[in-house]
Formats: C-alpha cells, structure tokens, sequence
C-alpha cells in the first residue's frame, strides 16, 4: 500500500474552547500508536458520517507542535451552517475518525533568511505552527495577526507567552488595521511569506506583492473557505461527456454538487491549494477562487470546482 493510500483511525481526545466561536480538538490514534510526523503547516482530511448519514471531509490545519508524535491538535471555527454546526454540536470526546495521512502546501525554507508570517481569523491554526518552528530553530521572524476582536482571535494568549517578541495583534473592534502593502514593504528583501486567511486579504496580498516586485516564488499561501460566502448564486453544470445537468444550490460547492450527482472527480485538499481537482470548462465563464492555477491553466479553461464558482449561469465541464 502506497503512503497515500494509508488512513488514520483517530479518536477525539480533548476538546479547549479558545473562544466563544472556536475550539480545539486533541486527535489521537485508536491503536495507541505513534502518529506519522508532519511538517509546519500540515493539514489533516477528516473524513466523517453526518446525522443523516451521509459521508462528509474537511480540511483542518495541524496547530500543534509539528515535534509532537502522540497527539494533533485542530481548531474549529463554529459557523451557522455546513459541516461545522455538526462538528460543534456532536463531536464528543470518544469520537472517532477516519483521514488520509497528513499533507502540506507549506515547504518551509530551509537557509537562514528572515520569514513573515501574516494570519488573518481562523488561518492562525495553519502559521502558528510554522511561528514555533522558525523559533525553535533560532530565525528571525515577524507574525501578524488579524482578526475581528481580540476575543475571537484564538491562541492570543499562546502567543503572547511563547513568541511575544515576534508577534503583532490587530483588532478590528480596537480600530486596529493590518496594511498589508506597508508590510510588504517593510519586510527584508530576502524575506519568505508564509500566509493564511480569508479569501479578501489573500487577493490583497498577492496585489501588493505584485506591485512591490515581490517574486511569487517567495509567497506560499493557504485560504479558508467561509460561510460569508453563502450569498453565491446557483449554477448549472452540464456534463459534456456523460449527458448529464446538475443544477448546484447557492451555499453548495461544485465538487460537493458534482460528488452526490456520482461524477467521479479527484479532489483533496477541498480550499484550493492543490489543483487535485481541477477540471476544463468547455462553455461558461468561471469564477476563479483558487490560489493554485497558473494564468496560462486559467486561459487554457481549467478551474478547481471545489472552490470556485460560476460568473455565468451555466458551465459546461469536460466531464
């Protein structure tokens, strides 16, 4: 058996409020076994039966000490619906999961040069492990983190105990504003960028990057997909090689949409870091989301459905 075709039995351990809207939950394996090590920034495919019994995965980053072998530590960002109502109201200590072995989209570099780390929300569960690592090795490194107020920021107080020196806080209730273009800016000319959050301050970071001559090749991002994204229209997906027309509700991703209609379509990641799932649109125009197409793909038709949406009210897909 491949390493990518192992699976984890893990089982719900310990469950910390971090605040009123997030938590944490302490994974460890059924068997008592040592867990695979990972790398900062890792992230975990849960994979797990709903209370209708239907068969649902989420992506969930490794907050814990990448050096940690008995347990991982998730956090979870309570929204009023999809998947994480579920989570929120049922997952009890005892409970148990099944998932792929832990991967990343991060690939921290291994010279001496200095990192900025920039975190907005709930995307903090994805740097924070990178901001332990890059200090237990000694580098140099600033973490700035965003988010609504500093009750809903979770692991504020982690940081302020462990990488004090190294972190900036801003609060939006405080009146506090992260510029990104002056961050950028001020960031050393050898700096690597490691960053996490919501769509919005990606796009923002990708603008400023471009408009300071930043390289691509120094800016590795992850998003999280929210529910603020709820008010997205349906669309249609016509099927060009199998004759069929799937018609999508609002709030439903593509690749949901198309996995309960019995399209077979690879996937993995589910945020749009991988590409896994990708497919070419045939007729329609895309709404890209994704933050792992090149323009050139783009231009060529491709588009992640597990992400992205529709601009217009149909797409046909080469499936």
């Amino acid at each position: 058996m491949s390493e990518a075709e192992k699976k984890l039995s893990l089982e719900v351990s310990r469950i910390r409020e971090l605040t009123p809207r997030i938590r944490a939950y302490e994974l460890r394996s059924t068997i008592n076994t040592e867990l695979p090590l990972v790398t900062p920034g890792s992230h975990l495919t849960l994979l797990f039966k709903t209370k209708i019994g239907k068969i649902e995965q989420r992506h969930f980053s490794i907050c814990s000490n990448p050096n940690q072998r008995d347990f991982y530590e998730i956090a979870m960002l309570h929204e009023e619906s999809g998947n994480s109502e579920f989570v929120f109201n049922d997952v009890a200590v005892g409970s148990q999961f099944e998932c792929n072995i832990p991967s990343n989209n991060f690939h921290i570099h291994a010279d001496a040069s200095p990192a900025v780390l920039i975190a907005g929300g709930i995307g903090i569960a994805s740097i924070i492990s990178i901001a332990y690592t890059l200090s237990a090795r000694g580098r140099r490194f600033s973490l700035y983190y965003a988010g609504r107020s500093k009750n809903e920021m979770a692991f504020v107080d982690e940081l302020q105990k462990n990488v004090a020196r190294h972190v900036h806080f801003y609060s939006a209730a405080d009146d506090q504003r992260l510029d990104i273009m002056q961050v950028l800016a001020d960031a050393p000319g050898n700096a690597y960028f490691y960053t996490c959050g919501p769509q919005k301050m990606l796009a923002d970071i990708e603008t400023s990057a471009r408009l300071l001559g930043i390289a691509k090749d120094r800016i590795q991002q992850e998003y999280f997909y929210s529910q603020e994204q709820a008010s997205d229209k349906a669309v249609v997906l016509e099927l060009a090689y199998s004759n069929k027309l799937i018609h999508t509700k609002p709030d439903q991703p593509l690749l949901a949409a198309l996995r309960d209609a019995g399209v077979n379509v690879n996937f993995d990641c589910c945020v749009g870091d991988c590409g896994t799932c990708a497919v070419k649109v045939l007729e329609g125009e895309p709404e890209h989301r994704d933050h792992v197409l090149s323009e050139a793909q783009k231009a060529q038709g491709f588009m992640c459905v597990c992400v992205s949406r529709a601009k217009s009210e149909k797409l046909v897909l080469a499936l």
